[in-house]
């Protein structure tokens, strides 16, 4: 049996991922509700990062859900692509809501 052959570890480390992922997109949900609390002082505009961020907050929670069931018997190359994949993506996110945060500090001051 080839490495690319063996199954994903159907306990703990798709689990342990699985959660991580989760636990960002639970971070991500807050710092959307701060974003969008800030609406006193930035109007509209922190409604719609607000909103955006927790939209992709929720995308993501629903992905790492998905990913892990989905995971679980499959080879263990087939998920370390999808991962990357998804990390990749997060990481533009990131970036994305950063510039939202710096926007927003640079418009109330």
């Amino acid at each position: 049996m080839t490495p690319a052959e063996r199954l994903a570890d159907p306990g703990a480390q798709l689990e342990r991922t699985a959660l991580a992922w989760q636990r960002t997109a639970l971070l991500i949900a807050v710092n959307g509700t701060l974003l969008a609390r800030a609406t006193s002082a930035l109007g509209t505009l922190a409604v719609v990062f607000g909103g955006t961020t927790i939209a992709a907050a929720a995308l993501i929670w629903l992905a790492a859900s998905r990913g892990y069931r989905r995971g679980r018997g499959r080879p263990v190359a087939s998920v370390l692509t999808a991962h990357a994949r998804a990390t990749r993506a997060l990481t533009g996110l990131i970036i994305v809501i950063a510039a939202f945060n710096l926007s927003a500090v640079l418009l109330h001051g």
